[in-house]
């Protein structure tokens, strides 16, 4: 009976891949390919220890609904819930006081590379639940060197966390393509090291947050690289801290060569939650 529901899901997933983008939003169980609610994606995220919420970060509908997320998520859960930010600097502390975006700025916040307000819905729904918001990512300036001086320029919490966990060798040319991709294949090859240590030091940084941040759910709002379970943080989870119960959730939006890709997604995330595609220019042209 399992297999066929699989089945059954995995045919579901099929005849919507290859169906006109339409304008409705859908949550994806990769594991079964079935199409499923909002409720149950909440049962099962109530659950866990670890929730990873990925981010098209251009993408308003994306915080929105994170906001709505972390709200119902407060709503269904006794024990404490931390949230840590990619957007907010490690070991910064967000102290709602007044003005929301001087209070997020105090703690590393920068208007201008997040194009405020697109973040706003996130951090408001936030604030309005009492939830606790850490930084967890690098200092720019701390990127900026590791990616120019290389290891040597690593702190050594993160330098431990990376030597225990180097990535596969097909995991790490998956994430060297990324980086490519990310910058329209003008990245010199020589700088792909350096270019991908800084961004596993980025993942090592957000790790220590979630995993020092306390008792109850820790969730981290992040962009969909950084939470992806081949080369994201969950490589550090799996190997350091097994015992701790996590789901990947990826925002992604309504891309039919993209979600045909079904293997691949299985590899990235627990859920992908669709929306409609965003109208944007190229940036690479």
């Amino acid at each position: 009976m399992r297999w066929g529901r699989l089945a059954v899901g995995w045919l579901m997933l099929g005849l919507m891949m290859s169906m006109p983008a339409r304008a409705a939003e859908r949550i994806i169980d990769l594991a079964t390919g079935a199409e499923i609610s909002t409720s149950q994606l909440l049962a099962d995220l109530a659950q866990q220890d670890v929730l990873l919420l990925g981010e098209v970060h251009d993408n308003a509908l994306h915080h929105q609904r994170r906001g709505e997320l972390l709200q119902q998520l407060a709503q269904r859960r006794d024990a404490p819930l931390l949230v840590v930010a990619e957007h907010l600097q490690s070991g910064q502390r967000v102290q709602f006081q007044g003005d929301m975006l001087t209070d997020l700025a105090r703690a590393g916040f920068s208007a201008q590379s997040w194009q405020w307000p697109l973040h706003q819905p996130l951090f408001a729904a936030i604030r309005q639940a009492g939830l606790p918001l850490l930084g967890g990512n690098l200092a720019p300036e701390q990127a900026r060197a590791i990616a120019r001086q290389g290891a040597s320029a690593l702190p050594a919490p993160l330098a431990d966390i990376l030597q225990q966990v180097p990535l596969p060798p097909a995991a790490a040319a998956t994430l060297d393509q990324d980086l490519l991709d990310g910058h329209c294949g003008q990245l010199p090859p020589q700088y792909l090291p350096a270019m991908q240590l800084a961004q596993r030091a980025r993942d090592a940084a957000m790790f220590t947050a979630l995993r020092d941040g306390g008792s109850g759910m820790a969730v981290l709002v992040a962009g969909n690289n950084h939470v992806r379970r081949d080369y994201g943080l969950p490589v550090m989870f799996q190997t350091l801290l097994p015992a701790r119960h996590m789901r990947v959730v990826g925002f992604v939006e309504d891309n039919p060569a993209v979600l045909a890709q079904r293997d691949a997604l299985r590899r990235q995330y627990d859920y992908v939650w669709i929306t409609p595609a965003q109208d944007r220019p190229d940036p690479c042209q």
